[in-house]
């Protein structure tokens, strides 16, 4: 597939490229262009003129434009879910229910593209500006950087993309390089639909050139990120230095505490999926689980029961209930974490093993000295389990994390539960429910190092548009008062 600048389909200028793998079987699904700084800079320049082009369209007729491209998403969505699948490694039923997903996103922003309101603020509230009446309405930022996540690229895609659009702005995306191919159909489509070619453009390649270039351009006005904390504080140093609006949704090591009166089989069954999901690659996933002591033995038999015999493959298989990680260099990591958390004092009791891309589901009982047990995140099928006695040493062990983006806690004590889940330190919190949870509607974001900013129906519009504030100067003033006649005026502020 190609880049999509000023609606032209483009290789890159130097005609490099990089293929796209089903790393389950190692065929090449297809190739995409690797852009050259030049490449990046033309699409920059166009996207000047097309966040203007798109700021003056009428909001309807935004609305309309991101409708039909959602009706076009989901006539394909069967299409689309095979090749996510075989470009991800997410299993086909994942993937397709990832493109449900992308089509409601962008639906709920077609529908919050009209609603993008400003207030009326009579100014008698301070005296001497009695007859003054403020208005503000929201404008586009301009153009938007959209650098996303392989994990979920077309949700991704959408929650940004998607929103960028319904506020008025340009969007240039910096797709995965590893999975760009469904990115730059879902723009391709988006084009079709009535979105201007120098309004939405997708450039690939890697991070270290695309993104970083992108990222200390002059010529954005707001940057938003998914991906690893590392690299999110390189992509903040760099829009930094034009002070671009920037946000930022990056590591996650979730705590998913089961205190002694839970529900021990609801508990194993949302951990269980929690962590599977994705074939663990999930920012939000079920990471450390804190289990009281009691219990701890119960819940390990039956996690082990559910997890263990799932059946690997080529993840565009229905069949298939685990996929390859992203790409075999992912898997030796995951692989050295396993290997690092057992020199550390950690024991394997279940799985443990890779081959190629693929690891088996693994259960690791740990101590809160293991690396994993605070701020290693492992992103992979690997369940990190340890007991606790008493939930305050639960909140010890939850927030003694770096980062701080989801968590859960189970009881079927409403008021410990709600106690335990007001003091994690984290931006999102499910009681008797898994962390594995994002709704479209939620503040989705993170304490501490997991990230700034939110996105959501209700609160990216606000992110990716700025205030605007107008004064009418004496409006409501009695135009037969002696003060309106004299034109008296109070100077207040800076």
């Amino acid at each position: 597939m190609k880049m999509l600048i000023n609606g032209e389909k483009r290789d890159a200028r130097n005609g490099a490229i990089s293929e796209t793998l089903n790393v389950a079987t190692n065929e090449v699904i297809d190739t995409i262009p690797s852009a050259t700084a030049e490449d990046i800079q033309e699409a920059l320049e166009h996207a000047q003129e097309g966040a203007k082009i798109w700021a003056e369209t009428p909001a309807h007729q935004r609305s309309s434009v991101l409708t039909r491209f959602v009706a076009t998403l989901r006539e394909n969505i069967d299409e689309l879910a095979v090749l996510l699948a075989g470009e991800s490694g997410k299993i086909l039923a994942h993937s397709r229910n990832e493109l449900e997903t992308a089509a409601r996103i962008f639906e709920g922003f077609a529908e919050e593209s009209k609603r993008i309101f400003g207030q009326s603020i009579p100014l008698d509230i301070q005296p001497g500006l009695e007859g003054d009446l403020l208005i503000t309405k929201r404008e586009p930022l301009g153009v938007i950087a959209a650098i996303l996540a392989f994990n979920f690229p077309a949700e991704l895609y959408a929650q940004k993309v998607g929103a960028a659009l319904a506020g008025g702005n340009a969007v240039i995306v910096k797709p995965p390089q590893d999975d760009s191919l469904t990115c730059i159909r879902m723009t391709e489509m988006l084009l079709e639909a009535g979105v201007p070619g120098k309004t939405l453009q997708i450039v690939t390649g890697s991070g270290s050139v695309t993104g970083d270039y992108l990222s200390r351009s002059a010529l954005i006005n707001g940057l938003s990120f998914t991906g690893s904390t590392r690299v999110g504080e390189m992509i903040a140093e760099n829009t930094a230095r034009n002070v671009v609006r920037t946000f930022l949704e990056l590591n996650g090591n979730d705590a998913f505490i089961v205190c002694e009166d839970a529900d021990i089989d609801l508990a194993v069954q949302h951990a269980a999926i929690g962590r599977l999901y994705g074939n663990g690659q999930v920012c939000v996933a079920t990471k450390r689980i804190l289990v009281e002591e009691s219990r701890y033995s119960e819940f390990l038999a039956k996690l082990t029961d559910q997890v263990q015999g799932k059946k690997s493959g080529d993840p565009t298989d229905p069949s298939t209930e685990i996929g390859p990680l992203i790409n075999e260099r992912a898997a030796k990591d995951v692989e050295n974490q396993i290997q690092q958390a057992v020199s550390e004092g950690a024991t394997i009791h279940l799985g443990g093993k890779r081959d190629g891309a693929f690891v088996e589901p693994t259960i690791l009982e740990i101590t809160r000295e293991v690396g994993i047990a605070t701020d290693d995140e492992i992103f992979g099928p690997v369940f990190s389990v340890l007991p606790f006695r008493g939930i305050e040493e639960a909140l010890e062990i939850s927030n003694a994390s770096s980062f701080g983006l989801g968590g859960a806690v189970f009881s079927t004590d409403f008021h410990k539960a709600y106690y335990a889940a007001s003091r994690m330190q984290t931006g999102m919190v499910s009681i008797n429910g898994g962390n594995c949870y994002r709704p479209d509607g939620s503040a989705f974001g993170g304490y501490k190092k997991s990230g700034i900013g939110r996105e959501g129906f209700l609160y990216t519009l606000e992110e990716l548009t700025q205030i605007k504030s107008i004064v009418m100067r004496g409006i409501l003033t009695n135009p037969l008062s002696p003060s309106a006649a004299t034109g008296t005026e109070t100077i207040t502020g800076d």
